[in-house]
């Protein structure tokens, strides 16, 4: 019988291994790319072990890379913004919560170590889209756990049984080279201990999305059913990691790789921020001089090909208003209010609170729209989604 590798933990020294062996073409196709350093000529800022990981698993952890300037000034309202009471669970009434965005700043100066290494990633800074999700926010998505769950201390979390892996794409047709979100971005704001609510990855589960989407030309419109599409082969898969972390690591996933959510069985506030880095045109997967992106090599590595000329969409590109946007942004003004209503209780005046929601009618808020695709007309067919999905769906 095979075995299933469960990573627990996950943190700077795991990504130190040995260089994985090449991946094996099929008898009847063409080698793949290497994973070792063959791929790792001209980096700067990726080392010959992080290009190995991103190839062989398809992510990357950056150990403390936020600046913790950030980290204080944006958690400082995290409890005013959602209305519990920091010191009080009993408050904590909704186990989690995906939260609207009141600040950005560009994403350079929010984590730099780790936008160095994203732009290397993606093959240059060249090739990323100079406006969309170029800033980074407090967008949080905070797992609150629960009381209940404290209780579940032989409780076994089977990655293959759980529902809601999937890969995020509300915003536009995904095809295999559309690059709308290239990198999933996982930002650290506090510690996640083991059992803490750590995002699973499904490392091999990446094979089975580029072989559906390789196979389905015609593209995947949002909402995406993933447990009949990308993420049908889960329940098979073997090698999956539970991410743990350390406050102000960035943890980077490659656009197409399966993630879910997990219980906390800690009943702590965990919250992280999601972002992704776009790039201003698709994947090319037939470059004559096979300067790949890594991001590129990864899909090929899986589909074992150095190339895939004969790969076209056969439909036209489509991008909309993120669909999940509709009840994160809902909950701004609720938020806005609490804190304005915080801040005269402390005898300062709403020019106090920092919120691009109150900037709106200015050149500030509409490039804020725009970098978010807060400009586009919501999918005429799926509309958008008003509630708050649970721990576990998607």
């Amino acid at each position: 019988m095979s075995s299933t590798t469960v990573t627990e933990t996950v943190t700077a020294n795991d990504l130190a291994g040995s260089p994985a062996a090449p991946v094996k073409p099929v008898e009847d196709g063409p080698a793949a790319f290497s994973s070792s350093s063959e791929a790792n000529q001209g980096y700067k800022y990726l080392s010959t072990s992080d290009v190995d990981h991103f190839l062989t698993k398809g992510w990357l952890l950056v150990p403390n890379a936020i600046k913790q300037d950030y980290i204080d000034s944006w958690m400082k309202d995290l409890f005013v913004r959602i209305g519990y009471d920091e010191h009080d669970k009993s408050t904590w009434h909704t186990e989690y919560l995906h939260l609207p965005r009141h600040r950005e700043v560009p994403a350079e100066d929010f984590c730099p170590d780790a936008w160095n290494k994203i732009t290397e990633i993606a093959g240059g800074l060249d090739r990323i889209d100079p406006v969309r999700e170029r800033y980074y926010g407090d967008a949080f998505i905070v797992n609150f756990g629960s009381e209940d769950k404290t209780k579940l201390v032989e409780d076994k979390f089977r990655p293959q049984e759980r529902s809601g892996w999937h890969v995020d794409d509300d915003w536009y047709r995904c095809f295999l080279d559309s690059s709308g979100n290239a990198m999933t971005i996982i930002h650290v704001f506090t510690d996640i201990p083991p059992r803490g609510g750590g995002t699973w990855l499904c490392e091999d589960g990446l094979k089975g999305v580029v072989e559906y989407l390789y196979d389905h030309p015609e593209g995947v419109d949002p909402p995406i059913d993933h447990a009949s599409t990308f993420c049908a082969g889960i329940k098979d898969c073997k090698q999956f990691h539970a991410t743990t972390a350390k406050k102000g690591d960035v943890i980077i996933l490659h656009g197409l790789l399966p993630h879910v959510s997990s219980p906390n069985y800690l009943h702590y506030a965990r919250p992280i921020s999601n972002p992704h880095v776009a790039l201003h045109s698709p994947h090319n997967f037939n470059r004559p001089d096979r300067d790949y992106s890594l991001l590129e090599q990864v899909i090929l590595n899986n589909l074992r090909r150095e190339s895939i000329p004969e790969y076209k969409p056969t439909r036209e590109r489509k991008f909309w208003y993120p669909r999940n946007a509709g009840f994160k942004r809902a909950k701004a003004q609720e938020e806005l209010e609490r804190m304005i209503t915080t801040a005269k209780a402390k005898g300062l005046d709403e020019t106090s609170v920092d919120s691009i929601y109150l900037r709106k009618g200015t050149k500030e808020f509409d490039e804020f729209e725009r970098r978010n695709g807060f400009d586009k007309e919501p999918n005429p067919v799926s509309g958008l989604l008003m509630e708050q999905h649970p721990i576990g769906k998607f």
